[in-house]
């Protein structure tokens, strides 16, 4: 049964029947359903005529639930053209039960098209085996800390470890390599993956004029998403980059219609929606803080699924981030009360400085009302190992979480920019003006990465959506990282080792409290104890060596 699904998924155009009425097929739940169509007029470039500057897509197609768990559902999706006089319809299913659709459009042959299909729930198991299949990622809306983190639709706490993988859409990239990445990632623990779906800045899906799409290239780029989301990895789309002069070099309507555009159609995938990466940079591209607000709006309302949107910005400390007014460490300090921005994003950039100031800036951000997720999408990078050090990654990481953070994002290695060596050329040594190791190098297992992976797997081990940032429970330490249920439960990073005191309190005195210390290099629990509650405890780090720092993780658990 999951591989019948996946195949669906991967091969969807081999299954669509482009005929006026189409025959019943079976498709999974929160999986793209396909309709083909063939349309009776031609265009001279459709991506521009058929999709006109505040005007309505060229073709609807409404999905109304049937039967079973669907009946009284109803959808509209925007159709897009995909060449030729090709368009398509994605439909990802939210209920289990029969779905009939119908096409409307002006189009004769396109507003004939009707069909019907079978949407097939996920057992309990098959949603273990492959995490997207719990559906869209949302904001968590209920329980003491809405607003805070992310969930599936149905409810699962989702907790964001994502790679950063700015090019893998660029052309000639080997699919084959991209299998390994994502196998390897998911194999770790990631959960998401950073994708640019984009139509500048390398990638150019429309090419020089911003007009014309490439096809194949976009297919391509499609497969990639289609993948990793079988693999269970939500896809974290931007489909612009800020650049210099940007407001000349494409212009407001050709972003907007772009915008447009891939929304129309990734929106059946598991994907969260970044309006642009590095919006701010050179001023706004130009462009001014209320395009890009109005655009975050924009793609609000094309999505019929509300999936999550939110901004990557340039920090302070870069020209191109210093201009005007447009200068932020997150996007919490211009858009956060934005009605459509669902989570703040903050890159701090690259180097040790930058690093170091991730948790004031979370802490600021989880400050804000209303709540809103925070997260890191930019910290510094694991370019070769060193640089930056694992227990640098490390600290970001920890620091941010235990701040109040939803997660964390990592970039490193060849993934971080798609580095696919040529062994006819030279090694190279440098990509662009940051470091990179040679082809032989694993950088999949950059001890970093592997760091990464082991967060999520020990988070994902116990109920970490119910803690709350307490730094003020932690004393006599330097770095004062915690996040608690007090009186029940506390996660603290001990940065350097050493010895810290926690406040047990609320509990009482017989109460009795389980902890274990975490040796976050050698990945591994170090050992454990036992102490009563009712007051301020302290606790020593093992292997507390005065030569070398190491952190560690310190979990005290009540025992019931």
């Amino acid at each position: 049964m999951r591989k019948r699904f996946l195949g669906l998924i991967l091969l969807s155009a081999s299954c669509a029947i482009p005929a006026a009425a189409q025959a019943a097929r079976t498709g999974g739940q929160w999986e793209p359903f396909e309709v083909e169509m063939t349309a009776k007029a031609s265009f001279g470039n459709a991506y521009v005529e058929a999709l006109p500057e505040g005007g309505k897509p060229y073709v609807s197609v409404t999905f109304t639930g049937v039967a079973g768990e669907a009946r009284g559902m109803r959808y509209t999706v925007a159709g897009f053209w995909d060449g030729g006089q090709n368009w398509k319809a994605r439909f990802a299913p939210p209920a289990s039960g029969e779905w009939s659709y119908s096409a409307s459009s002006t189009d004769a042959s396109l507003n004939a098209v009707k069909g019907s299909f079978q949407c097939a729930a996920w057992s309990a198991e098959q949603k273990t085996a492959n995490p997207t299949r719990h559906g869209f990622i949302r904001v968590a809306k209920d329980g003491p800390r809405a607003g805070r983190y992310f969930e599936y639709a149905d409810g699962t706490p989702f907790l964001w470890i994502a790679d950063t993988w700015w090019a893998w859409p660029r052309k000639n990239i080997p699919f084959a390599r991209f299998q390994q990445v994502v196998d390897g990632r998911v194999e770790q623990g990631f959960t998401a993956g950073q994708m640019f779906f984009g139509a500048n800045n390398g990638i150019n899906m429309l090419g020089s004029a911003y007009d014309t799409p490439d096809f194949d290239q976009i297919h391509e780029a499609e497969r990639l998403v289609a993948y990793a989301n079988s693999k269970g990895l939500t896809i974290w789309i931007h489909p612009w980059w800020s650049a210099r002069n940007l407001n000349t070099q494409a212009g407001p309507e050709k972003v907007r219609r772009w915008a447009r555009y891939v929304v129309q159609r990734l929106a059946a995938y598991n994907v969260v929606w970044t309006v642009a990466g590095e919006y701010n940079m050179y001023d706004y591209g130009g462009m001014g803080l209320q395009f890009w607000k109005d655009l975050g709006a924009l793609m609000r309302a094309e999505d019929p699924y509300g999936h999550v949107i939110g901004v990557h910005n340039t920090p302070p400390g870069w020209s191109a981030g210093d201009m005007g007014d447009s200068q932020q460490w997150s996007t919490g300090e211009k858009l956060h009360n934005e009605p459509w921005l669902d989570f703040n994003q903050s890159q701090v950039g690259h180097g040790k400085w930058r690093n170091e100031m991730v948790p004031q800036i979370v802490a600021a951000d989880y400050a804000r009302t209303p709540a809103k997720p925070i997260l890191v999408t930019e910290a510094w990078y694991e370019f070769i190992v060193g640089a930056a050090p694992a227990e640098d990654i490390r600290f970001a990481a920890w620091s941010a979480f235990l701040s109040g953070a939803a997660g964390h994002t990592y970039g490193g290695g060849h993934q971080w920019w798609a580095y696919i060596p040529d062994p006819t050329r030279p090694a190279q040594a440098r990509l662009g003006s940051n470091p990179i190791d040679p082809a032989d190098v694993d950088t999949i297992h950059y001890p970093g990465a592997n760091s990464m992976g082991f967060m999520a797997k020990l988070l994902q081990g116990m109920e970490w959506w119910k803690l709350e940032p307490h730094p003020e429970l932690v004393s006599e330490y330097a770095a004062r990282y915690c996040s608690a249920v007090p009186g029940e439960e506390y996660l603290a990073y001990a940065r350097w080792g050493g010895t810290l005191k926690l406040d047990l309190r609320p509990s009482s005195p017989t109460d009795r409290f389980r902890f274990t210390w975490t040796d976050l290099v050698n990945q591994k629990e170090a050992t454990h104890g036992e102490v009563s509650g009712g007051g301020i405890r302290s606790f020593g780090a093992p292997d507390d060596s005065s030569t070398q720092y190491k952190d560690w993780l310190l979990r005290v658990t009540k025992v019931r």
